[in-house]
């Protein structure tokens, strides 16, 4: 993978999270970006996802939520990661890896706003349902818009 197509996979994952914001309860919003992580790492393999998962949605929390860009650094480079991995795995593990990874990335954010001292317990739980959504909605997104890139890079 060419370094330039992971800057050019950071910036869009941070352009996809701050384009389309739909607040939620505890204080976050929803967003596309887990659809373009999964789809980074899908094409691009872990350390692409990592990055542009990781450093694309915190920058993103720069600009928005400054206190939770350490979270999601860990969080989106986590889905990012493991949406890599599933690049040249076996069929069955293309779909169990990036799943894998998307639980690990709501565990994360909610042991990260439950132990954020300005957040805590009920932010957590207000927060837990809306992250399981975006996490699921990011997973089918990403993997149906890697299926239609291999579709047209195909031509079948």
């Amino acid at each position: 993978m060419k370094w330039y197509i992971t800057v050019g996979f950071t910036v869009l994952v941070m352009v996809s999270t701050l384009l389309i914001r739909i607040p939620v309860p505890g204080g976050g919003y929803f967003n596309f970006g887990d659809v373009v992580i999964v789809f980074c790492g899908l094409y691009g393999g872990k350390r692409s996802g990592l990055i542009a998962g990781g450093v694309g949605s915190a920058m993103a929390d720069i600009i928005g939520f400054p206190l939770f860009a350490p979270i999601t650094l860990v969080a989106k480079g986590t889905l990012g990661f493991f949406a890599g991995l599933a690049h040249d795995s076996p069929s069955r593990i293309r779909y169990i890896l990036p799943i894998i990874g998307a639980i690990l990335m709501v565990a994360i954010y909610f042991a990260g706003t439950w132990f954020m001292p300005s957040f805590g317990k009920a932010a957590a739980i207000a927060d837990f349902p809306p992250n399981i959504l975006q996490a699921a909605l990011g997973f089918v997104g990403g993997r149906l818009l890697f299926l239609a890139y291999k579709r047209i890079e195909t031509g079948k």
